[in-house]
């Protein structure tokens, strides 16, 4: 007898494919489930199919069985049916052992016949025997069924408790890459939702404030910048504390405020020129501190008015000057200017301008040609209303700056509730803040400069 094995989809597809190859004398022995197939013969991706192990007659019958040399049948059986090996081994062995007669006549040259077999006993009914034998064998102890194991951790595990004949050096080495790439991709993707589920919770905490950054006129890109070094500056736990973070962005803001505090006087004639856009409330504002520094202060002052546009805004200033006792001037031209900046004796010469629009870049040169008439110290300062929106704001610093100015007084803050416009377009130029005003009440609603006071402006109470 020789041992084969079929491999099917199925019980029943296995034991067809034996019968129709072999045929009815083909003994089936035992069965188990086995993987076959997968990428490149590693098991990866591989099915599930049924392995029959059977015997099979190996040599070819001339004349009968009774003609042929009476061989014993050895055949072994999957470990499984170890118990019915030694059972089938005896069974057969004693069946062919045993003496029979066939219908045929024995073959002239053969003395190996069974001359004692019943008349009539087949081959098959031997097999039958055998059957019979390991059926009782198997009531008697009852093997398991063939367990269905579970598919292994991973491919490289698979492939290394594989046969040599089952996973080729090949396979084993694109199971062990293709694991770390496996295992790469899991970290990747596990660093990236878990800094998606960080990032999610960081800007949580800082959605008021990010609003409150847009409100303020900063863009997106500006806003996310501020907000990316406000983190940078505190530790990931004080990024769950609002208030931390309220403090840290004020810090910040603070950084980019530059102030020069109130207007100082020396030894020299000081020459103080009031320059910007119309209806910025430039007058009121020189108004304002002409009082500040002639009543509180004690400083002589005078005041020029070079505005010849607005007749109103020229008696508006000469009533001021009036109720505070401060000498007025109205001049036409360069050289009476610059007569009467040379002739006066006072401490502090302040310098009306008329109204110039951003855009008028010949107007504000006028401007700039009375300034440079000045030889004394001059600061030149640069009046802009809180209101203004941003990208005028811009233009507006660009085409004074040809003046040179010095300072920076936002007017108008009461108007608004947010200055960071006029913040962040002085950052961006570098020039100081020196007042804001609050009001059209002289000399009460101007205010020194001070970045804490910009920034509670700028900022508030995020959560009221």
């Amino acid at each position: 007898m020789r041992y084969i094995k079929i491999r099917g989809n199925n019980y029943n597809e296995v034991m067809m494919k034996l019968k129709m190859e072999h045929g009815d004398d083909a003994i089936p022995i035992s069965h188990k489930f086995v993987k076959e197939g997968g990428l490149f013969n590693s098991k990866l991706f591989a099915k599930e199919v049924v392995e029959l192990t059977a015997a099979v007659q190996e040599r070819k019958m001339k004349s009968g069985f009774l003609g042929e040399k009476k061989k014993k049948i050895d055949f072994t059986v999957d470990d499984g049916d170890a118990g019915v090996t030694d059972l089938g081994r005896s069974r057969v062995s004693d069946a062919m052992d045993r003496p029979a007669t066939a219908a045929a006549a024995p073959a002239p040259d053969r003395t190996d016949t069974f001359e004692k077999r019943p008349a009539g006993f087949t081959f098959n009914e031997k097999l039958n025997e055998v059957y019979t034998g390991i059926a009782e064998h198997k009531k008697a102890a009852p093997s398991p069924e063939p367990i269905r194991t579970a598919p292994p951790a991973g491919p490289a595990e698979e492939a290394r408790k594989a046969e040599p004949d089952q996973a080729p050096a090949g396979g084993v080495r694109f199971e062990k890459e293709l694991d770390e790439i496996k295992r790469a991709i899991y970290k990747m993707t596990s660093e990236r939702m878990n800094a998606c589920e960080a990032h999610a919770a960081d800007e949580a905490s800082i959605r008021p404030f990010r609003q409150v950054l847009r409100n303020n006129d900063y863009d997106d890109e500006q806003c996310s910048a501020l907000l990316n070094e406000m983190k940078n500056s505190i530790s990931k736990e004080d990024l769950k504390d609002k208030y931390k973070i309220e403090k840290s962005l004020k810090d910040l803001l603070k950084s980019k405020i530059v102030t020069t505090g109130p207007i100082k006087t020396g030894n020299r004639k000081k020459i103080v020129m009031f320059i910007g856009p119309t209806g910025v409330g430039k007058t009121t504002t020189m108004a304002k501190l002409g009082a500040i520094n002639s009543l509180r202060e004690g400083h002589s002052v005078a005041f020029v008015t070079i505005d010849n546009y607005r007749i109103a805004a020229t008696e508006q200033l000469k009533k001021y000057a009036e109720i505070m006792n401060i000498p007025i001037y109205a001049v036409n031209n360069q050289k009476e200017f610059k007569d009467i900046v040379t002739s006066d004796k006072s401490d502090i010469i302040m310098v009306d301008t008329s109204g110039r629009s951003h855009r008028n870049d010949l107007k504000i040169s006028e401007i700039k040609s009375f300034a440079d008439l000045v030889d004394y110290d001059c600061e030149k300062i640069l009046c802009v209303s809180a209101n203004t929106k941003k990208c005028d704001l811009n233009d507006v610093f660009r085409a004074f700056d040809a003046i040179h100015f010095d300072s920076i007084i936002i007017t108008k803050v009461d108007e608004t509730s947010y200055i960071g416009n006029v913040i962040d377009i002085a950052d961006k130029y570098n020039k100081p803040i020196s007042y804001y005003t609050n009001g059209q009440e002289v000399p009460n609603d101007i205010v020194i400069a001070d970045p804490d006071k910009i920034v509670d402006m700028m900022i508030g109470n995020v959560y009221n």
